[in-house]
C-alpha cells in the first residue's frame, strides 16, 4: 500500500477496533472539486469471522480553495439529513485534527451514479433530463421544508437568527469581496448598494440553504433518480429562495431539461411554500454578487500562492467574467440601468 493508503488503513483500524487485517486499495483522487480534496477507495477487513468490503469516500481539507468553511459542516449536515427525504451519503467519521492525515477530513459512503457533464454535452443526463429535473426540484423543495432547529443544525451560519436573512447574506458576501478583491469593482459594489436599497420580502420561513445547489453537485443513476446531493460546505440557514435563484443561474441551470413553471410547481408541492416571483428576481441578482465573491476568493488564493490547483485559477478566470456579464443583464431586466 502507498503511504496514504497505509495511513487510511491505520485510521480505519483505530475507528473499528473489532476489525483486523484492514486493507485499502483502488485509492484514486477525484478531480473537479475545488473546496476539498476528494478520494475514493475500497476498504476490506475481517470482523466477527466475516470478510467486509466497502467503497468509501474521503473528503480532506485542502490548503486553500474557493470555500474556506468549517470542516464539520458537511459531515453534520449529512448526519442530520439522513432519512429525511433528501438523498445524502451516510457519513461515518469526522476528524478535525491533523494527526491522522495532516488536515481535517471525514469518511462517508461512496454513492452510485455520476454527475451530469453539463459543460461538455448536449445530453448530460443520457436521455433522463426531464426525470432528473423533476427530482432536482423535488429534493430542493424537501430541503426547504426541513426545520433546522429540530435537526440540531443551529450551529450553521444564521442558525440562531430570527430573520433579515437577505441582509446577513449580503453582508457575508460583501465582506468576502472586501477581503479578496485586488481592486474594487464599481459595478459589483453598485449592485450591492441597489440590493440594500431594494430589499426583498421577509423569508417565508427559515430554511436549510445548501448554498451551491446546482448541476454538478449531485449524482444521478440510469433511471433518472438522484442518488446523492453533495458538496454542502456552503450550507447555512436563510431564505429558501436563495437556493432556487442559485439553481437557475445560466452557467448551470436545469431549465433546458424541465420547464421552469413545472419545476417551480414541484418545489412548491414539496416545500409547502408559495414561490414569490418578484422576490426571486432580487435573489437572482444577489446570486451574481455571491458568485463574484466566490471567484474573487479563488483568484486571491491562486495569486497569493496558497493554492496551486489549476481548476481554481481557471474557474476564477472563466466564471468571474461570466457572472459579471450576467450581473449586467439582470440589472437591465430589473430596470436598474434604465
Amino acid at each position: 500500500m502507498t503511504t496514504l493508503e497505509s495511513r487510511i488503513a491505520d485510521y480505519l483500524g483505530h475507528r473499528m477496533p473489532e476489525a483486523s487485517d484492514v486493507r485499502i486499495d483502488d485509492l484514486a483522487r477525484i478531480h473537479g472539486g475545488s473546496s476539498q480534496e476528494t478520494f475514493r477507495f475500497r476498504a476490506r477487513w475481517q470482523a466477527g469471522g466475516r470478510a467486509e468490503d466497502r467503497r468509501l469516500i474521503l473528503r480532506r481539507a485542502p490548503a486553500a480553495g474557493l470555500v474556506n468553511a468549517e470542516r464539520d459542516i458537511e459531515f453534520n449536515v449529512y448526519s442530520a439529513l439522513a432519512g429525511r427525504g433528501v438523498p445524502v451519503p451516510t457519513a461515518h467519521w469526522l476528524e478535525l485534527g491533523s494527526e491522522w492525515l495532516d488536515r481535517p477530513f471525514f469518511v462517508m459512503d461512496m454513492m452510485p451514479g455520476k454527475p451530469g457533464h453539463f459543460f461538455h454535452s448536449s445530453d448530460p443526463y443520457e436521455g433522463q433530463g426531464e426525470t432528473v429535473g423533476r427530482n432536482f426540484w423535488r429534493h430542493l423543495g424537501t430541503l426547504a421544508a426541513q426545520d433546522h432547529r429540530a435537526l440540531g443544525l443551529t450551529d450553521l451560519r444564521n442558525g440562531e437568527a430570527d430573520g433579515a436573512y437577505w441582509q446577513r447574506e449580503l453582508d457575508h458576501w460583501e465582506a468576502t469581496l472586501d477581503a479578496g478583491e485586488a481592486a474594487v469593482e464599481p459595478i459589483v459594489r453598485g449592485v450591492i448598494r441597489w440590493l440594500r436599497r431594494n430589499p426583498p420580502p421577509a423569508a417565508a420561513k427559515p430554511a436549510i440553504v445548501h448554498g451551491d445547489y446546482r448541476c454538478g453537485n449531485f449524482l444521478f443513476v440510469p433511471d433518472g433518480s438522484i442518488s446523492a446531493v453533495l458538496d454542502w460546505e456552503m450550507c447555512h440557514v436563510g431564505d429558501p429562495l436563495e437556493d432556487v435563484a442559485w439553481a437557475l443561474n445560466p452557467m448551470w441551470s436545469v431549465e433546458k431539461h424541465l420547464p421552469l413553471d413545472e419545476g417551480f410547481a414541484l418545489w412548491e408541492e414539496e416545500s409547502g411554500l408559495t414561490l414569490d416571483r418578484a422576490a426571486l428576481d432580487w435573489w437572482r441578482l444577489f446570486a451574481t454578487v455571491k458568485a463574484c465573491g466566490l471567484w474573487t476568493t479563488a483568484e486571491a488564493s491562486f495569486q497569493d500562492g496558497t493554492s496551486r490547483e489549476m481548476i481554481v485559477a481557471l474557474t476564477a478566470l472563466r466564471a468571474n467574467h461570466f457572472h459579471r456579464k450576467e450581473m449586467l443583464e439582470r440589472m437591465e431586466r430589473l430596470g436598474v440601468m434604465g
